[in-house]
């Protein structure tokens, strides 16, 4: 699991820009295993059978994890080889200064800088100045050109799509800290799901959907909603965690090491209460713990369930999120991965 984690997050994929990681997950993928990509990007892998006795009581399922990450595009290339940028995602401007960015292009991936002003050349005023934070639209790049016939000759051009230069590392051997952990990991689940599941016999079918654009409004889960039969939803992605300093718990209660989040409520869905308590109950049976929580935001859960199935999301908690040094602890993710497999054996078996 680190290593495919690993591998996930060092692709490149913003929203809207999710080729070249939806091309690393197909490649992953058992051999010979079937698969569909439909005309907005989402990845589509079913398994089990297809047929279906209607005096059967087992259910279809559907597992949903965004391949695309926060980023951003090239929105100006100025005369004098600085670059602007625009955001697609909820990016925190705090995190911008002093970052590496990488921007790619058909030449291969080109590397810049957040440049900041330093206190050196700072006016009057400079206690005001160090502490005001600097909208993402005021920044610029600077990638060592110096006009814009010089960046362009790197293939660099309007909408080239730019992501932040990533590290992985592991902390104290039980958390890993990395860009983009929202939502590959996610997908890592999936695709250990995958692999385990396409061994077994199942009675009905289990889809997995790596979706697009989840980070610019859950557009990629809609369309699956719209176009995946299931009785049962359920987003696998992150939870944010309330256990820091200067945060209040009754803001956000997932606790990082407490095994995966049922995320029965939050900004767009509320999960039926049956349900839940449903999935609680196949969690104790299977030894799996699990944290029942609320938090802000929202998941794909929200976009499918209005297409008819029951939905939960089912989150691994985060640290940090939506930073450059996003935190998840390796047994929740395992654990993810073991409520996902406990699911699936419950309804198909």
């Amino acid at each position: 699991m680190l290593e495919l984690l690993r591998i996930l997050v060092d692709e490149h994929g913003v929203s809207g820009y999710e080729h070249d990681i939806r091309e690393k997950i197909i490649s992953l993928l058992p051999p010979k295993t079937p698969y569909l990509v439909d005309n907005l990007g989402n990845l589509l892998v079913t398994v089990g059978s297809r047929k279906r006795n209607r005096e059967e009581k087992r259910k279809n399922l559907l597992f949903l994890a965004h391949m695309d990450e926060l980023g951003f595009v090239v929105s100006e290339i100025r005369n004098d080889g600085f670059l602007k940028i625009k955001s697609l995602g909820g990016i925190d401007s705090r995190i911008m200064p002093s970052r590496i960015l990488k921007i790619k292009t058909d030449k291969g991936i080109v590397k810049g800088i957040v440049g900041i002003k330093p206190p050196h050349l700072m006016g009057d005023d400079r206690a005001k100045e160090m502490r005001e934070v600097i909208p993402i639209e005021d920044l610029y790049i600077d990638i060592g050109a110096s006009s814009a016939e010089e960046v362009e000759s790197f293939g660099v051009s309007i909408l080239s799509p730019v992501t932040f230069d990533k590290s992985f590392e592991v902390l104290n051997g039980k958390y890993i800290v990395s860009r983009a952990l929202d939502d590959r990991a996610g997908c890592a689940v999936m695709l250990k799901a995958i692999e385990i599941l396409s061994k077994e016999k199942l009675k009905g079918t289990v889809c997995f959907a790596f979706t697009v654009q989840e980070e610019r409004g859950l557009r990629g889960a809609e369309l699956v909603g719209k176009t995946v039969s299931a009785d049962y939803a359920f987003a696998i992605d992150t939870a944010s965690c309330g256990d820091i300093p200067q945060v209040r718990r009754d803001y956000a209660p997932a606790v990082l090491g407490k095994g995966p989040a049922l995320r029965a409520l939050d900004n767009r869905h509320i999960s039926d209460e049956q349900f839940v308590r449903e999935i609680c109950e196949i969690a104790k049976k299977n030894h799996i713990p699990t944290q029942l929580i609320f938090t802000g935001g929202s998941t794909d859960a929200a976009a499918v369930e209005t297409s008819g199935p029951k939905s939960l999301p089912i989150c691994f908690p985060v640290r940090y999120t939506h930073s450059t040094v996003e935190m998840v602890s390796i047994e929740d993710i395992e654990n993810t991965l073991n409520l996902v497999l406990a699911i699936s054996r419950h309804y198909q078996r």
